[in-house]
């Protein structure tokens, strides 16, 4: 056997190491989201707005503000669980998506926050907020729930 061949396969464990995903998620970074929402949810615009990268309109954003704000009840906001988050490097930077469900009683708020590393700081490029309606009323066997709609 050539043992050129099996002086790089510890070149090739390297590499792969090297490239390997990140296994866990960061937690400052989760925290950050948490706090984003937060200020999303108790009205703090100024607070909010700061977080944000500079790839972002700040006229555009404190415009759609009061309408993602209607996604979720008012007052403090639940402990979220994390859903899931990817972190990746292109040519056009280093982005981290985090999504997150918030769950309170009549419905889930799903929030998506990307972060854009900015002159070596973590800034918010996104921050996407979608809600589910949870069902009410009875529920016909175990599992599932009715729906009641009313029409006015």
């Amino acid at each position: 056997m050539n043992l050129s061949y099996l002086a790089m396969v510890p070149v090739a464990f390297l590499a792969a190491a090297c490239s390997a995903p990140v296994l866990t998620a960061n937690e400052a970074l989760a925290t950050e989201a948490r706090d984003a929402y937060a200020d999303l949810v108790e009205g703090r615009d100024d607070a909010l707005v700061a977080r944000l990268s500079s790839a972002n309109s700040e006229a555009d954003v404190r415009a759609q503000l009061p309408m993602l704000r209607t996604f979720a009840p008012e007052g403090t906001p639940p402990p979220p669980t994390t859903t899931g988050w990817q972190s990746n490097m292109t040519t056009s930077g280093q982005r981290y998506a985090l999504g997150q469900v918030y769950e309170y009683p009549d419905r889930s708020v799903m929030a998506q926050t990307v972060f854009l590393k900015e002159d070596g700081v973590w800034k918010i490029e996104s921050f996407n907020i979608n809600a589910r309606m949870k069902p009410t009323g009875g529920s016909t066997k175990e599992g599932d729930e009715l729906l009641t709609v009313v029409a006015e």
